[in-house]
């Protein structure tokens, strides 16, 4: 029996996809702002001097993958470790690595629903940072 299929019977592995299933749903528009967030941050000169490139849909996917892994590995290696308190650092990282491969299926339309979102709230943000910052400048250039 392979560790996949060990995991796929197991409880905890079961308990953590269905939990990001359902959660996911409700928290895609705060993962959505976060990156919008993150990614004006990257960017905030290039706004600000009118010098903003377009940001692809492929590099807001990898920024929102990211946000998503980071999320899942706070919340999954406590729920592990909890757990199963005798598994080795290793054997953590097995574990961890096969209820994130059933995790990915679970969570691969949300990562474009993300995507999506993210990149409306980064649009709709720095739009607003662009008015600010010519407000700003008409302000004290006049």
């Amino acid at each position: 029996m392979s560790l996949k299929d060990t995991i796929a019977d197991d409880a905890l592995a079961e308990k953590i996809v269905r939990y990001y299933g359902y959660t996911e749903e409700v928290s895609l528009k705060n993962v959505a702002k976060t990156v919008a967030k993150l990614t004006i941050n990257e960017y905030f000169d290039s706004i600000c001097a009118g010098r903003l490139k377009n940001v692809s849909d492929d590099e807001m996917r990898q920024w929102v993958v990211e946000e998503l892994n980071q999320r899942f590995d706070e919340k999954v290696v406590a729920a592990i470790e909890q757990s199963y308190p005798h598994l080795s650092e290793e054997e953590v990282d097995a574990k961890l690595a096969a209820i994130e491969s059933l995790y990915q299926k679970e969570h691969e339309a949300q990562v474009e629903a993300v995507t999506k979102a993210a990149l409306k709230e980064f649009r709709n943000r720095v739009a607003n940072l662009q008015k600010e910052v010519k407000a700003l400048k008409k302000k004290y250039t006049t």
